[in-house]
């Protein structure tokens, strides 16, 4: 156990070898999700050539003024485009940074359940285990900043469970909501997490029969942290709002997609995408079945479970029912959502496998136990081996095709368009995509309805100054315009 850390870093590190992370780090952003991977960028890329403005996010569509736009706490986006300023303009640096945390998250998350099961063979077998998710692991060598959420809320429970295991420490206490702090303001849907710490805190002085008077005045500390951490996460969100709604922008979701608003017809097919196609990204389906197996079995046992596991995994599963409810809409087309819901996974099976443990002590200390248990984890790493690489093989799709045809044009629309000319792109699916690829700002058109058409207009009056046909049969002769270039099948238009 001296060097088990060591070991599992090396370990991690095999399997990010095996998965060909090395390689994907350097992939520009492709695939599932190229939307929301390349407005990820795009904030970055505006910090980098419009100035370190850290309360003004940016992105390249100006559907909003001057593209203003505020979703997520900009951290991650703000360090890499500091970092741009170092090594130049490389994609790698925001995966890297998103890897990097999650991996540490994922230490950690070996520490605790190391911490709380005392056995160093099952806190490998578990910890991979749960990372054997196709859906996590295609995220944290991404963009995204789901992961880097899950990484830090995986360090301050590591805190939480440190705190209370060794005399109370303030000091673990106080990291402990720092770091969920940093994940709430990524993803504010991670406030789950303090919430159900500062309840759990409660309820362990309800349990000792202390009263709540004074459990309140003994736990002074922990409320003024969650009470700090709250304001912190208001502020931000409140700020979001306002930056959005004085520039005028719509684009990013920052409200819930409850199941109540959803017609049945429309929950039934969500519901579909979630088990027919999504479930089998989530997990390896006998993972699955055995995390099913271990919650059941737990149930009967539960008495034998321990509270200080078994509180704050009732609190996390009510909160991940609520937020389930509430952004229901979201699962229908958004994998990484699943991420969110993780802790929760993680403290069920958690609390249900110490029941067991506890009921059945020799039979799960048993080699031929623990041999299962690594099977499992061999089968799900090797399943979700095999999902990235499908995922990473069709990685061409109606949104991602434009922007990659662009890229490869870079240097004939370069020596055409100035940099800081804003363009019209005729079509493209996605708001920053192609626009990011070109790396101009301007306004995407999907389609050419007349509807579109009325767009184009609309943006010609509010200074564009090139017109980008991503196809010939696109063009339209109704606009002013003299043509100045053609390659590949894209043409330009300057106005």
């Amino acid at each position: 156990m001296k060097y088990s850390s060591y070991i599992f870093v090396a370990l991690l590190l095999a399997l990010y070898f095996i998965l060909d992370f090395h390689n994907i780090l350097f992939f520009r952003p492709q695939g599932i999700h190229f939307i929301r991977q390349s407005d990820s960028l795009s904030f970055v890329a505006n910090y980098y050539k419009n100035g370190f403005h850290f309360f003004e996010p940016q992105v390249f569509n100006l559907q909003s003024t001057d593209g203003k736009a505020a979703c997520e706490f900009p951290i991650l986006y703000y360090i890499t485009a500091l970092l741009y300023l170092i090594f130049n303009e490389h994609e790698f640096i925001l995966r890297l940074l998103t890897l990097s945390i999650a991996s540490a998250g994922f230490l950690y998350l070996f520490k605790l359940i190391l911490l709380l099961l005392k056995d160093v063979v099952y806190a490998f077998a578990f910890t991979f285990l749960f990372i054997s998710s196709t859906v996590l692991l295609y995220y944290s060598n991404n963009f995204l900043p789901d992961p880097s959420a899950l990484g830090f809320t995986l360090i301050g429970w590591y805190c939480f469970f440190n705190f209370f295991k060794n005399g109370k420490n303030k000091k673990s206490l106080l990291l402990c909501f720092i770091f969920f702090s940093l994940a709430a303001l990524l993803k504010v849907t991670y406030f789950i997490n303090p919430v159900a710490a500062i309840l759990s805190v409660f309820t362990y002085e309800f349990f000792r029969k202390k009263g709540f008077k004074k459990g309140v005045i003994k736990n002074i500390f922990p409320l003024i942290l969650f009470a700090s951490s709250l304001t912190l996460i208001f502020l931000w969100n409140a700020y979001v709002l306002y930056y959005n709604q004085i520039n005028h922008d719509n684009y990013f979701l920052v409200h819930a997609l409850p199941l109540w608003d959803l017609s049945k017809n429309e929950s039934a097919v969500v519901w579909d995408h979630i088990l027919n196609f999504w479930y089998s990204k989530y997990y390896y389906q006998s993972t699955f079945h055995v995390f099913a197996m271990i919650i059941i079995a737990g149930i009967f046992f539960i008495r034998k479970s321990e509270k200080l596991i078994l509180i704050p995994a009732l609190f996390l599963a009510a909160g991940s029912t609520c937020y389930f409810v509430l952004f229901f809409a979201a699962f229908k087309y958004h994998d990484y959502y699943f991420i969110t819901l993780m802790p929760s996974i993680i403290f069920i099976i958690i609390s249900t496998f110490v029941a067991i443990k506890n009921k059945f002590p020799k039979w799960s200390n048993h080699y031929a136990a623990k041999s299962l248990v690594i099977l499992l984890c061999v089968l799900s790493l090797n399943y979700a081996k095999e999902k990235l690489v499908q995922r990473y093989i069709n990685n061409e799709d109606l949104h991602s095709s434009i922007g990659t045809k662009l890229a490869d044009s870079r240097k004939f629309i370069d020596s055409l368009v100035p940099e800081n000319a804003k363009v019209i792109i005729v079509t493209d699916q996605t708001p920053n995509g192609a626009l990011y690829f070109i790396n101009r700002s301007g306004w995407n058109i999907r389609d050419t309805s007349e509807k579109s058409k009325a767009d184009i207009a609309t943006y010609i009056s509010q200074g564009a100054q090139y017109i980008l046909y991503t196809d010939k049969k696109y063009i339209d002769d109704s606009f002013e315009g003299k043509k100045i270039g053609e390659e590949k099948g894209i043409v330009l238009y300057k106005l």
